[in-house]
């Protein structure tokens, strides 16, 4: 572990930080960090602008980039666009489906309540009363299986529960028809995705939860849809030809990258996959899930303690817990005055935790591969002394 932990400079920095926060986002290899500081040193440009030495060298460089996550997700190359992370992948795929009458405002669309906001609540402006949310009950996702839906729109792994939610387990019935739209945020650092074998028709997530840097996501769109569709966003870069009266587009993946795009940001991200990579899936899976069933086994001897996690194969290192009497937020602030970093809230899903789990808040631990059992028992112990703090 501290070998894995030495790729890290941040730990070399601040040597007693246990970071447990990674659901949040991830802390930063120096592959990536050199590789950030390598742009803006050597090769500092606008990207398809200009025909000098160093833009050349960029438009190399921020295309390789493309081809290396395109390959990480088994995606044609011109099917990858760049966004500034999760959120704005999700609200671009939905406003250009509405502006390309490839939906309408009143489309009946399928969520689930396991979603993070960034999920849900750009399908709530498009479809209003039409959104309906598949619900959870006994680790399994319920809906109407009869009723068509024009768009499914779910979480790979869920970021407060860890569920894993299986494309097959929903493409069924009336649904097969339906536009699938899958958020790999809390997935894509942890095992492998491969979008034609899904056969879904969008995948979002974010740089800066894959160890890559903050400002810089994905949006994978089979070609059918990205030619279909208008770009959300208009401006310099996307454009073919622009008289008074009217505008035409350029080809797919630029024509939704108006404006000087995150360009460093996604020359890094293409290093962090290179660094996902050099690790490997089976290294990950292997790490991650022994900490996930020693933080299970040993939060589960603490007083009081409710533990909410969805436990199968194939689900993420991500536990959320409350201990009676202790509000989450005072948890958070004790564990974090030793620099135990964890997440209280309710996390961006407040439908979860206010009509499934009805509580306010819960505390959250997500797990990484620079992460140890040895953590995992400062934690406990630190909860400990937290229950015999406020005495319950």
């Amino acid at each position: 572990m501290n070998s894995i932990k030495d790729l890290f400079p941040i730990f070399k920095n601040i040597p007693d930080l246990i970071f447990l926060d990674n659901a949040s986002t991830t802390q930063k290899p120096t592959l990536v960090l050199d590789k950030l500081t390598e742009v803006y040193t050597q090769y500092n440009s606008n990207v398809h602008r200009g025909l000098y030495p160093i833009a050349v060298r960029a438009d190399e460089e921020y295309d390789r980039a493309r081809e290396k996550i395109a390959k990480f997700i088994n995606a044609d190359k011109d099917e990858i666009v760049f966004t500034s992370g999760t959120t704005d992948a999700t609200n671009l795929i939905a406003q250009s489906l509405l502006n390309s009458q490839i939906i309408s405002n009143n489309a009946n669309i399928l969520t689930t309540e396991l979603e993070h906001h960034s999920n849900f609540l750009p399908w709530q402006r498009v479809s209003g009363n039409n959104l309906e949310f598949a619900t959870f009950k006994e680790n399994q996702l319920n809906f109407d299986e009869n009723k068509k839906f024009d768009i499914v729109a779910y979480s790979i792994i869920s970021n407060v529960t860890g569920k894993f939610t299986d494309i097959k387990d929903l493409r069924k019935n009336n649904l097969k028809d339906a536009i699938f739209i899958a958020d790999a945020a809390q997935a894509i650092a942890h095992m492998p995705i491969n979008v034609k074998e899904m056969d879904i028709d969008f995948l979002v997530f974010s740089g800066h939860k894959m160890f890559g840097p903050t400002g810089v996501g994905i949006m994978y769109a089979k070609r059918t849809f990205l030619e279909k569709m208008q770009p959300f966003k208009v401006g310099g870069g996307i454009v073919d030809k622009v008289s008074r009266e009217s505008t035409s587009w350029t080809q797919s993946p630029e024509k939704f990258e108006a404006g000087t795009p995150p360009i460093a940001e996604a020359i890094a991200l293409g290093s962090a996959v290179d660094f996902i990579n050099e690790m490997g899936f089976n290294k990950i899976s292997q790490i991650e899930n022994e900490l996930k069933a020693y933080a299970l086994q040993e939060l589960s001897g603490l007083e009081k303690i409710k533990i909410y996690h969805s436990e199968n194969i194939h689900s993420g290192a991500v536990i959320s817990f409350t201990l009676k009497g202790i509000h989450p937020h005072d948890i958070a602030q004790f564990l974090g005055d030793k620099n135990i970093c964890v997440r209280a809230g309710h996390h961006c899903t407040q439908i979860l935790h206010r009509e499934v789990f009805e509580i306010p808040a819960s505390v959250r631990i997500s797990m990484s591969i620079y992460n140890s059992k040895e953590e995992i028992d400062s934690l406990v112990s630190t909860l400990n002394e937290c229950i015999a703090f406020y005495r319950i």
